[in-house]
């Protein structure tokens, strides 16, 4: 009997679904970098939101009206001196984190209920003395636009 015929084509089977593997592995290896990546980015603007928060809770330390005076509701951005080793407050973003990442950050005020203390959304007395803040990083993977958003509050102690 000759089976050269059928050996051939064993042979041809067995590269195709090689080369079908080859290909699902490439594409997984492929699908996998990209979700690390994104997930990086993620971690990275996380870092940074925090940063922003400690920025803002320093620029409180130095002096509380460094926020009490700013605007309510209103976008701020942060600037870092090296030579001064000190944060300062900008209106406008100067430039980009790592050609990535925008920062900001929003003062809000604060609205306490005056039989409890409790903070409380709306109505209420303003507490001048706590305020709300928010940190905004937002950037751009792969076409799609992400933020991360951290809030916290800062008293006048």
């Amino acid at each position: 009997m000759n089976n050269k015929g059928v050996t051939l084509i064993e042979a041809i089977v067995v590269l195709g679904l090689i080369g079908i593997v080859v290909v699902s592995l490439v594409q997984l290896n492929l699908a996998f970098s990209h979700s690390i990546s994104s997930e990086s980015l993620s971690v990275r603007a996380n870092a940074i939101a925090v940063e922003t928060l400690e920025a803002v809770r320093a620029l409180r330390d130095k002096n509380w009206n460094n926020l009490s005076n700013l605007t309510v509701s209103t976008p701020y951005y942060l600037s870092f001196s090296e030579g001064q080793n000190d944060w300062s407050i900008e209106n406008s973003e100067s430039n980009k984190i790592q050609n990535i990442f925008s920062r900001s950050f929003i003062v809000y005020s604060v609205f306490r209920d005056s039989s409890t203390g409790k903070i409380i959304n709306s109505g209420g007395s303003v507490d001048n003395n706590t305020l709300k803040i928010e940190a905004v990083v937002s950037w751009n993977d792969r076409g799609r636009d992400k933020n991360i958003k951290l809030t916290t509050y800062l008293a006048n102690f």
